[in-house]
């Protein structure tokens, strides 16, 4: 049977199982000054209750550099214009 090399691009992963580690913290509200306790698998201390977490909005997408224009030269002698 003939074999021949294709390019994928795209993939798929097969369903699977994770275990991931959470702990409870407890710590005093920024916005609220209230006392907390909330379960996070972040290593970092959260900041904010449930209640005054701010919304995850999406990002502004950055501006893409434009890609600089062709430029045309004349030498002195006139050369290059209507090549």
């Amino acid at each position: 049977m003939p074999s021949k090399q294709i390019q994928v691009r795209e993939y798929t992963v097969r369903a699977h199982k994770r275990l991931i580690h959470t702990r409870t913290y407890k710590f005093i509200c920024k916005q609220c000054n209230q006392p907390t306790v909330r379960e996070s698998y972040a290593t970092l201390r959260p900041l904010y209750c449930e209640f005054c977490r701010p919304s995850k909005s999406k990002a502004a997408p950055t501006p893409q550099k434009k890609k600089p224009r062709a430029m045309k030269y004349v030498s002195d002698n006139g050369k290059g214009q209507g090549e």
